[in-house]
């Protein structure tokens, strides 16, 4: 059964960014005695815990409670901890990474404002190297070595650097309160990185620890680091592969009505997540990048995706919808009749594919065996709906998340185990990936539900929406009247769903929906702790960040 969420969500503030304890600050030491002491001691605590990174927020703040307490810090450096702390973990990582692999990132502040002749583009500022601050020497050095330097406030060019595959690692100057901003987003886009706080804080002239710094830039190790994987590459690869060109060499030229039918419609525009999803999971276990994937990588990748278009056929012929990809839904251009035939067609063309594949035998079983099972789970989460949609009683939450784990989740536990399986991953891997799917998919659906009803699509009233039930539960807790109001609206929905969606609104199911949605992309990210792929585990991270946006 779906986890039993606590009904009073207040600690979701807590969960993104926990409160400070009594008496903890931002402050730096200012003796380098005891910066070098306490270093020392984060070091110790992550060796001796064997992390593996990435670290999510709320695991740093927790073990860097742990960490003061052991080290007998002074509370007001507890943030200065943390940053401590992610340092450990994250410097085997940085460390392997070549320099001209790495991003240095400096803040404008340390210039002299008076003196700086220096002027801003859109990447930050542009140093003249006149001598007047520290940030000429440090670019200079840093460039020597090899790194891309961006003297600049913020993580979101970083970020997008490191998608495209520029930069793999980033070593970063910033001050505490900018440095607790930024964590939330660096850790979860797995973002491997090394900061040096300033020493002191202010808006121009401030001063770094120079010598930690230019160690920290210099420092290489001989560990392999993890293998980064550059989703724009893998995404653009992917895509290709359901060009209708590609699709007709490696699914056969189309020899009948069915198979034209069929193919044009899996050639049709999509997110593509799932095949994506399946190609990054061999990638990040495999650690094998290039221009090609393995040809049983890309046949498994297009099953997926047949799996994919044949529920979307499915669904929209059981839910009555007129439009898919801004045009006419199947069943609506070509009959029921034919569009439930496409669909059927490309379910056993999917395990056609995975069946020659061309993987050892025991594999091809493996992904057979996961595939059915997804696929009989949706069927009975389809069955929930279809024979309470519609009827006198309304779904609830409970019920309605339930629906969403054996509908939505399968889909994504498909992709990420077909890759796994390819790959060779253990069984616990599989037990975590699970984990994984089922939070994953409960989010998507949440999110995918707001969208509609903030988009004003009228889809929603009738299914198993997350909306409706968070709503009849708020207004069971507010009484009898509120109960009676959103009965009479929803008795009304079916000649146009205004009044319901006002009433939702004003009860506030829409933020609670926000909230649903937020922890269970928490609780995704919370099932990877266990996960010693350091690949899989910084994947996975920067996957729920592009999948489920962040709502709050």
């Amino acid at each position: 059964m779906t986890e039993q969420l606590p009904s009073d969500l207040s600690y979701l503030k807590s969960l993104q960014r926990p409160t400070r304890t009594a008496g903890e600050g931002y402050a730096v030491p200012q003796a380098r005695a005891e910066r070098l002491r306490l270093e020392a001691a984060a070091r110790q605590f992550a060796e001796a815990a064997g992390f593996v990174p990435p670290l999510s927020w709320q695991e740093l703040r927790a073990h860097s409670h742990q960490l003061a307490r052991a080290a007998g810090a002074d509370e007001r450096y507890g943030y200065f901890l943390t940053v401590l702390l992610n340092n450990a973990v994250w410097r085997d990582v940085v460390s392997a990474v070549p320099f001209k692999r790495r991003t240095l990132l400096l803040p404008p502040c340390m210039r002299s404002a008076e003196k700086c002749p220096a002027e801003f583009d859109e990447l930050g500022l542009l140093c003249r190297q006149c001598g007047c601050c520290d940030i000429g020497p440090l670019q200079a050095e840093a460039e020597q070595l090899g790194y891309a330097v961006l003297i600049a406030e913020g993580t979101s060019i970083v970020n997008a650097l490191i998608d495209r595959g520029i930069v793999d690692a980033v070593i970063g100057v910033s001050c505490m309160a900018s440095l607790e901003r930024a964590f939330p987003y660096m850790t979860a886009n797995a973002v491997p990185g090394i900061a040096v706080p300033l020493l002191v804080d202010g808006c121009s002239g401030t001063r770094v620890d120079i010598e930690w710094l230019r160690r920290e830039m210099r420092s290489s190790g001989s560990v392999c680091p993890p293998h980064a994987i550059n989703l724009e590459r893998l995404r653009s690869q992917v895509e290709s592969w359901f060009d209708i060109s590609h699709l007709r060499r490696e699914l056969d030229a189309p020899a009948s009505d069915t198979q034209a039918t069929s193919l044009a419609y899996l050639a049709k525009a999509g997110k593509r997540w799932r095949p994506l999803l399946t190609a990054c999971v061999y990638e990040a276990l495999a650690a094998q990048a290039g221009d090609q994937m393995p040809p049983e990588v890309r046949k498994v990748a297009l099953a997926v995706e047949c799996f994919h278009k044949a529920s979307l056929i499915h669904d929209d012929i059981e839910d009555g919808d007129a439009w898919r990809y801004g045009e006419q839904t199947l069943h609506r251009a070509r009959g029921v009749p034919a569009a439930l035939n496409a669909g059927d067609f490309l379910i056993f063309e999917g395990y056609k594919l995975i069946g020659e594949c061309g993987a050892a035998p025991r594999a091809v079983a493996e992904m057979l065996s996961v595939a059915a099972e997804a696929h009989r789970s949706l069927c009975i989460g389809q069955g929930i709906e279809l024979c309470r949609a519609g009827g006198p009683e309304r779904l609830s939450q409970r019920e309605v998340l339930e629906i969403f784990r054996l509908k939505t989740a399968p889909a994504f536990e498909v992709a990420l185990r077909l890759g796994a399986i390819l790959a060779g991953a253990d069984h616990q891997t599989h037990r975590i990936l699970k984990r994984y799917s089922e939070a994953l998919g409960a989010a998507y659906q949440i999110q995918d539900d707001i969208e509609d009803f903030a988009s004003a699509h009228d889809g929603w009233a009738g299914g198993p929406s997350i909306l409706p039930a968070v709503a009849w539960q708020i207004a069971e807790r507010k009484g009898d009247e509120t109960v009676r109001s959103l009965r009479r609206a929803w008795e009304k929905s079916g000649r146009g769903p205004g009044e319901l969606r006002r009433l939702i609104r004003r009860l506030g199911a829409e933020q609670r929906a926000r909230e649903l949605l937020e922890l269970h992309k928490a609780k995704a990210v919370r099932s990877l702790r266990p996960l010693a792929s350091a690949n899989l585990k910084m994947l996975l991270y920067r996957l729920a960040g592009r999948i489920i946006k962040t709502t709050a």
